[in-house]
């Protein structure tokens, strides 16, 4: 059986410079601190996401939002499955007697509580501005695939990490294959749920300190979804997810060493912040 999720594909930019920001998980202010010390310009400058746009963080909302720049591009990470999942009926129905009405599959629990803040009781409804980043959503795809030859890279949320890989002796998925998806605009079921849940690579086969940086055959892939101090590169997944979130106040016994991190896809470097902190410049 096949899903719906698309592939879109971009041309490279020929005028300005690409970027790819980790999780945001509602960390806008941070964001807004990375584009200004990379100077970002909206006018030719183009920021990818892996995703995850939403929860945990202060500024939720005006994550989605971002939903609707046209210097802005992001596939759909897990906590935007989660939320679109939890609003299933309301989608249905278009009305919200009581927001405790809805079934908590788990969203709420993982950082999702932000969204009772745009609950209308009076209108049974959630708000415009809501509804409107509600909806779009839908439209953010699962894989964005980037440019031709060797400016070709690639935007997912977690891992291309095949589920048989021992068996099969081929770690992920390769060009040949997003290529093919893309042909159709179908994309395995096996191959959707580690797009979105994938932990493998980072936790499992990153604990082997001889795995290669480079698979042949697969074109830099950015991802995140596994957090960790900075970023990793496994088997061409550049996975950029430092935790952003981590040093908010809220999260203030895990701040040390986290931060949201901005890649220059044309230079090979990345920059940091955190919260109450400065930004952090390396090269990987």
């Amino acid at each position: 059986m096949l899903s719906t999720c698309s592939i879109r594909k971009l041309p490279s930019n020929s005028s300005g410079k690409d970027y790819v920001v980790g999780d945001l998980h509602g960390c806008f202010e941070l964001l807004e601190k990375l584009l200004v010390a990379v100077s970002f310009d909206k006018t030719k400058d183009r920021l990818f996401s892996v995703g995850d746009l939403i929860d945990r963080g202060p500024d939720s909302l005006r994550c989605l939002e971002l939903l609707f720049e046209p210097w802005f591009y992001a596939v759909q990470g897990n906590h935007e499955l989660m939320m679109l999942d939890f609003f299933v009926p309301y989608l249905n129905t278009g009305k919200l007697e009581r927001f405790e009405d809805l079934e908590d599959t788990g969203f709420l629990e993982y950082g999702g509580q932000w969204v009772k803040n745009y609950f209308d009781p009076e209108q049974q409804m959630m708000t415009s501005a809501f509804n409107r980043c509600l909806l779009e959503i839908f439209k953010m795809p699962l894989i964005l695939l980037v440019g031709e030859g060797e400016h070709r890279f690639h935007v997912i949320h977690a891992e291309l990490v095949k589920p048989d890989y021992r068996q099969s002796g081929q770690i992920a998925w390769l060009d040949s294959d997003i290529d093919g998806w893309l042909e159709y605009q179908e994309i395995p079921l096996e191959v959707e749920d580690r797009l979105y849940w994938g932990r493998t690579l980072m936790t499992v086969i990153g604990n082997d300190h001889d795995c290669p940086k480079i698979l042949e055959g697969l074109s830099p892939t950015f991802c995140g979804h596994t957090f960790d101090k900075a970023p990793r590169k496994l088997y061409s997944h550049i996975n950029i997810d430092t935790g952003g979130f981590m040093s908010f106040n809220g999260y203030a016994e895990f701040d040390k060493g986290y931060g949201l991190t901005l890649y220059d896809v044309h230079e090979s470097h990345w920059v940091s912040v955190a919260y109450e902190q400065g930004i952090a410049n390396a090269n990987v």
